[in-house]
């Protein structure tokens, strides 16, 4: 698994809001059996500014918002959408704005 893959989100009652999480932990820590991930949502009004950061998928406008984080088990995400790498100075940023106010 790699940092900043998007999976559709393995809690089914969660999905009408974040229909996707992202993975947000470095594989350097590949050896534990669960993953810190950060809710993705496709409405607007509930991302924050600064925080959330605006991604696409399947030409859908989403966000990642590092507001929502939880840690999941690996195992339950199975359903693999795309990678966000290229996003990766947008996401820092907004984890830094969230944790150190910068």
């Amino acid at each position: 698994m790699n940092q900043f893959d998007i999976y559709v989100n393995p809690v089914v009652k969660g999905r009408k809001r974040y229909p996707y999480v992202c993975s947000l932990q470095n594989k350097l820590f590949d050896g534990l059996t669960s993953r810190i991930v950060a809710f993705v949502c496709s409405d607007e009004s509930i991302a924050f500014d600064k925080i959330s950061v605006p991604i696409t998928i399947s030409s859908k406008k989403n966000f990642v918002c590092l507001n929502v984080i939880a840690t999941i088990e690996e195992s339950r995400l199975q359903e693999f959408v795309e990678n966000i790498s290229d996003n990766r100075e947008s996401l820092l940023a907004a984890h830094d704005a969230l944790f150190t106010g910068i």
